[in-house]
């Protein structure tokens, strides 16, 4: 028994080696940029090391892996060999550790970002990188490196002067636990039992971007960024990229306003307040004033008889992380992926909460489910968002009471609550989760067990908990003066047949309300999440940032774009395109005058995803 609890405590030594080597690490960053360092409190600097012990620790258990099987097998190999393949194996992750640290240093003073794959795109040009650094950075790299080599592989010999395998022959019984050792260490490297996995949210914890990077995993990071980096190609190359630019750019410019109705009620002396309520999974189809199922939404039917209303509004993709970053960030959805997953490359848009920022308004975000879902956290704390409010900041066990955290109906009653002592002006977002699958609320309206009908019974939920949101804010004087903004991250496939290539699937609600709409509309014009930023900006009647993919609701050639894996829709006033990418052709179409009018819709497609592998 001994035996086996010398062997256990030998196994967490080996943790413990590799976590020493990323709190240096740390240390070494940290110090390396002192004149950023020196800026922070002492309680960023401690959360550096404590938000980032999560993404330290899923490091080291990665690395832990192999020497654990290694040892779980000892009564089949050579107890040399595990000992010096263990030896081997450390060795070559200490060199390139130490390395990478070196790189990380270096670049990131220049590039604001931590080390990662793109660093190599420039190993085959020798002049570009000599001229880049200097001997003396060389020289400083090389002592660097090799002192953490040699430092640490002392460390490794003083933890284990004996090899981390003490003896080749155990119990069977000690063989299991470790196996069942190693089978563990999934939980700590998905970062727990949260429902989203180990990400860059996880960890980011101000709305500094240097703090965030600092409480990052370097090797972590890098990892992550060689697994994406296979998803960085271009899957919409149709055309020379001169081409697509050429044909994107002739078609935006010509693109121009032509008569943009007044929405709302602007008063020179005070700004109006907005509140932007997000629903999860929320399509046209289940809201009757929209085309869609009596009976389901009664509160959003009634509040589309009494708002603005824009009827075919369009999701820019079928998952919430591409919604929220078209609704938040302007940007389109991608083939496979989206922006927000990427911190480096989204933190180069302007966020919808940073015009409000500019113009003197408390911002705050309400989101009941786990934010570091997709990274959202990551995103939110980017636009310097005020206030962030999330299933952390409710009781344990309303946490619990559903897979996806907090029921909508607590996350609306503390929004409320919040509104009697906010100062105006204000600017709130507020992203729903009861209605994602699997649908699991406090609520029995809808009976039946299939998927289609605890759907509804959601949707149905979250319905009844934003009718009591927006009776108890109409009570309040605050009403008078806030551009109340109800839409969807994205739409669905049930209720009905649909499949997700359907433009049914994408058309969402869009309903402007409030005390301060100026009057009541019905707008048919094909509009997009991706030019709802922008849009609500000129309503406002301030100038919005330039920006190649967002643009205003009223524009001469309105469209409208989703993709999803497989490929990509396209929607205009002529007919609805569906662009298959498996047999790279338009799948459906209407009857077109010219072929000139399918060059377009793929030259934006390929301009989007070259911006976005640029970024």
């Amino acid at each position: 028994m001994a035996l086996v609890a010398n062997q256990i405590v030998r196994f967490f030594r080996y943790f413990i080696f590799w976590m020493i080597f990323f709190w240096l690490a740390k240390a070494f960053f940290l110090i390396s940029n002192f004149e950023q360092t020196r800026q922070l409190s002492m309680s960023e600097v401690f959360g550096i090391f404590g938000y980032g012990l999560k993404m330290d620790v899923s490091t080291a258990c990665y690395l832990l892996i192999v020497p654990g099987l290694l040892l779980s097998l000892r009564n089949f190999l050579p107890l040399r060999f595990v000992n010096r393949f263990v030896w081997i194996y450390t060795l070559v992750f200490l060199v390139i550790a130490s390395f990478l640290v070196v790189l990380d240093l270096g670049l990131y003073p220049h590039w604001g970002t931590r080390v990662n794959i793109t660093a190599f795109n420039y190993i085959d040009d020798p002049v570009a990188m000599s001229a880049s650094v200097s001997i003396l950075d060389v020289l400083l790299g090389l002592l660097i490196a090799g002192s953490l080599i040699f430092g640490f592989g002392f460390l490794y010999r003083l933890f284990f002067s004996e090899g981390i395998a003490i003896d080749s022959k155990v119990k069977w019984y000690a063989i299991f636990l470790q196996l069942f050792l190693v089978a563990a260490l999934i939980i700590p490297i998905r970062g727990g039992l949260d429902t989203s996995p180990l990400n860059l949210s996880s960890v980011a914890f101000s709305p500094k971007l240097y703090v965030n990077q600092a409480a990052s995993n370097y090797l972590w990071n890098f990892a992550k960024s060689v697994e994406k980096r296979k998803r960085l190609s271009n899957p919409c190359a149709y055309m020379p990229k001169e081409e697509s630019v050429r044909l994107f750019e002739q078609f935006m410019e010509s693109d121009t306003i032509t008569q943009r109705p007044k929405l709302i009620k602007l008063n020179p002396e005070k700004q109006p307040n907005v509140i932007l309520i997000i629903l999860e999974s929320f399509s046209n189809k289940v809201i009757a004033q929209l085309g869609g199922m009596h009976g389901i939404a009664p509160n959003l039917d009634s509040l589309c008889t009494k708002s603005t209303v824009f009827t075919n509004f369009y999701s820019t993709g079928n998952r919430s992380d591409r919604g929220v970053s078209a609704v938040l960030g302007g940007y389109p959805s991608l083939l496979s992926t989206s922006i927000m997953v990427y911190p480096e490359k989204s933190r180069s848009l302007t966020l919808l909460p940073e015009y409000f920022n500019r113009h003197d308004y408390n911002t705050s975000f309400y989101y009941g489910g786990d934010i570091n879902f997709y990274n959202l956290k990551t995103f939110v704390l980017q636009s310097n968002c005020g206030k962030i409010t999330t299933k952390a900041d409710f009781p344990a066990k309303l946490g619990r009471m559903t897979k996806w955290g907090v029921p909508d109906g607590y996350v609306f009653e503390k929004a409320l609550e919040d509104l009697k002592s906010e100062k105006e002006p204000f600017m709130k977002t507020i992203y729903t989760v009861s209605s994602h699958p699997p649908y699991d609320v406090p609520f029995s309206k809808i009976k039946g067990s299939s998927n289609e009908a605890k759907y509804l019974n959601s949707v149905a939920y979250t319905d009844s908990c934003l009718g009591v949101f927006i009776d108890g804010f109409k009570k309040s004087p605050l009403w008078d003066n806030t551009l109340l903004i109800v839409t969807s991250d994205h739409g669905t496939l049930p209720p009905g047949p649909t499949d997700i290539t359907e433009t049914a699937s994408y058309r969402i609600p869009l309903i402007w309300s409030g005390g301060v709409v100026d009057s009541l509309q019905r707008i048919e014009t094909i509009t997009q999440q991706v030019d709802f930023g922008t849009s609500l900006v000129h309503q406002l009647g301030w100038e919005a940032d330039s920006s190649k993919f967002a643009k205003d609701f009223f524009t001469s050639h309105p469209f409208a774009f989703y993709a999803l894996d497989s490929g990509w829709g396209y929607v205009t006033p002529e007919g609805e395109y569906y662009f298959d990418q498996n047999i790279r052709d338009f799948a459906r179409k209407p009857n077109l005058k010219t072929s000139a009018d399918l060059q377009f819709p793929k030259a934006y497609m390929q301009v989007l995803h070259d911006d976005f592998i640029s970024r």
